[in-house]
């Protein structure tokens, strides 16, 4: 049996948009819930506020709060793109948000002082990053299949670098294995380059093809 559609322009079309958009706002909401304020002798010095790990917590906060608003940038975009929803497509957004709205807990984790020199936390939270943007591929790849969307030149080179991000998460697992925790988050800074290096491909790629390069 054909699954049921839903063009854009109606009511269901716009109810589905409005939830995949709430969702993303309750995920990066629920990032400051999980930070412990510090005590009253922890706000004595620049030091004593140091050391009740606030700071890490919220360096965890930042992170994450720009990791999901960049996600829903993505899914915002995908979905501004296609013609309908139907069955198999709203089933990818529910696995995507799955592991959005997991993201808080991964971030609390990560930040937790008692867990600090664990290397278990810091996996969990590059895995649920690297199921989150596969799962935002799928969305797509999902909308081309089912002829919900036409896939562009520009559609095609940001799915050309989809896996940059999961790639440099990837690669923070063995390193916190093998070198600890703090040694895998810095790998993440590795994102400050391939951001803007992708980005330049993308536009010396459209300018070739005589397009007009995206905003970030």
């Amino acid at each position: 049996m054909a699954s049921r559609s839903y063009a854009r322009g109606t009511t269901e079309f716009d109810r589905g948009l409005t939830f995949f958009d709430a969702v993303y706002a309750v995920a990066i909401t629920l990032l400051v819930v999980d930070i412990v304020p510090p005590t009253a002798d922890h706000w004595a010095s620049w030091d004593a506020l140091a050391g009740s790990g606030v700071l890490d917590q919220l360096l965890a906060f930042a992170i994450s709060f720009f990791v999901i608003a960049n996600f829903w940038k993505v899914n915002h975009r995908l979905m501004g793109e296609v013609s309908a929803l139907d069955g198999p497509l709203l089933n990818t957004n529910i696995v995507a948000m799955f592991f959005i709205v997991l993201l808080p807990f991964s971030t609390a984790s990560m930040s937790e002082a008692t867990l600090d020199a664990q290397p278990l936390p810091v996996v969990l939270y590059a895995v649920n990053i690297i199921c989150a943007s596969l799962a935002q591929h799928v969305i797509w790849v999902v909308a081309v299949h089912r002829g919900l969307t036409e896939p562009s030149r520009a559609a095609r080179r940001r799915s050309a670098f989809t896996f940059v991000v999961p790639a440099v998460f990837a690669l923070s697992i063995p390193v916190a294995f093998l070198l600890g925790p703090d040694p895998a988050r810095y790998t993440w800074l590795l994102l400050l380059l391939t951001g803007p290096v992708t980005s330049a491909i993308q536009k010396r790629m459209a300018a070739r093809d005589g397009e007009e390069p995206e905003d970030a």
